[in-house]
């Protein structure tokens, strides 16, 4: 299920997910550490439907440092496939996360509340019907520490 980290398109996808009332999102402190994958899900632009990797009895985790962040997600039956590159926060609702030497971006609607973190609407591809050929596709995380 070779997919997670095929090309994505760089853009701005901020709807407007509160993380607090006080007009700034969570500080890089709050955001560290090691969090566990509750979903991790492509939802296909062109309604081909779609894929929850943790639902299908995939496994994962999201490790966040002060500058850093890494996503590691194993597809049921499936080799780890593994992200690594730095992120932004910009207000109170927008990730952006961005591969080691790429000039694109992932742009997160970002979603904090204590041990609680949901990433949704990132631009990217999965082979949602597994014909061999990556689909545009809306990219969700849910996790928790």
């Amino acid at each position: 299920m070779k997919a997670i980290m095929t090309a994505a398109l760089a853009g701005g996808f901020a709807a407007g997910l509160a993380c607090g009332g006080d007009g700034s999102g969570p500080s890089r402190s709050e955001l560290a550490g090691t969090w566990q994958l509750t979903k991790c899900e492509y939802v296909s632009t062109q309604g081909l439907g779609s894929v929850d990797l943790i639902a299908g009895g995939g496994s994962g985790t999201v490790t966040i440092t002060a500058d850093t962040i890494r996503i590691t997600v194993t597809p049921a039956g499936g080799a780890p496939e593994t992200f690594a590159g730095t992120y932004e926060i910009d207000g109170i609702d927008l990730m952006r996360v961005t591969p080691l030497g790429a000039s694109w971006y992932w742009a997160f609607d970002m979603n904090f509340s204590g041990n609680h973190l949901t990433l949704r609407n990132g631009s990217a591809e999965y082979d949602i019907n597994q014909d061999g050929t990556p689909d545009p596709a809306k990219w969700n995380m849910e996790m928790t520490r």
